[in-house]
């Protein structure tokens, strides 16, 4: 009896190690397949947000090629503008007709205010003879 129950004994450890290590193998199973289907959609996120953001990567290349072009040009248009020269005809202009403003300003002080109005007062009284004159 004593063999029959460590025959038993040794029966019932090895149903359980089986029964263990089904049970692994089905966990490890189990997780492998988690795995692969994480795999599996990480790739699949990774090719959309590729596929999506490639062609707005381009054209943003592209926008900014023009852009570059665009400062190239401008930028020789302004060499070719001869600022300077530009700038220092505005500045003589401008001090040329300050002058000329000085110079009628000054000649207006100097101008008599009361002979002024005496002669115009002087001429329309004349023009109020030649009206008188003529009938009008």
């Amino acid at each position: 009896m004593e063999i029959e129950s460590t025959d038993i004994n040794m029966k019932t450890v090895q149903q359980a190690q089986v029964t263990r290590s089904d049970r692994h193998t089905r966990l490890t199973c189990y997780f492998s397949m988690i795995i692969a289907v994480c795999s599996v959609m990480t790739f699949v996120v990774i090719l959309v947000v590729v596929l999506a953001v490639v062609p707005k990567v381009l054209s943003l290349m592209d926008t900014a090629q023009r852009t570059l072009n665009n400062l190239e040009s401008v930028s020789e248009e302004l060499k070719s503008l001869e600022l300077t020269e530009t700038i220092k005809n505005i500045e003589d202009n401008t001090t040329n007709a300050m002058q000329d403003v000085s110079t009628s300003m000054e000649q207006l002080r100097e101008l008599d205010m009361d002979s002024l109005n005496r002669s115009i007062q002087g001429l329309s009284e004349s023009v109020s003879e030649f009206r008188a004159l003529f009938g009008a």
